[in-house]
């Protein structure tokens, strides 16, 4: 069987990957308008990139847990950690 746990992790790792990569498009000479856009011109990381893959691991991080536990896995509580 696949071990959706590992995958799991995997995922949240690019994620916080992902989220760096915002860190990375203001650092790299994003600024905000006054309207609130982000202008990137000077960056090497457009922003649309890095929203899409946000929002697409966390997708799939949703979608793998549903897979696993079943609809109502996402809100039941989890088992205690066998040491």
């Amino acid at each position: 069987m696949f071990n959706t746990n590992t995958f799991h992790n995997i995922l949240n790792v690019l994620i916080a990957l992902s989220a760096s990569m915002i860190a990375i498009l203001l650092a790299t000479g994003c600024t905000q308008l006054a309207d609130g856009m982000l202008e990137c011109s000077q960056s090497f990381v457009g922003p649309g990139f890095a929203a899409a893959a946000v929002a697409a691991l966390s997708m799939l991080k949703i979608i793998i847990n549903i897979m696993r536990d079943g609809i109502t896995g996402l809100i039941k509580p989890q088992p205690p950690v066998d040491k």
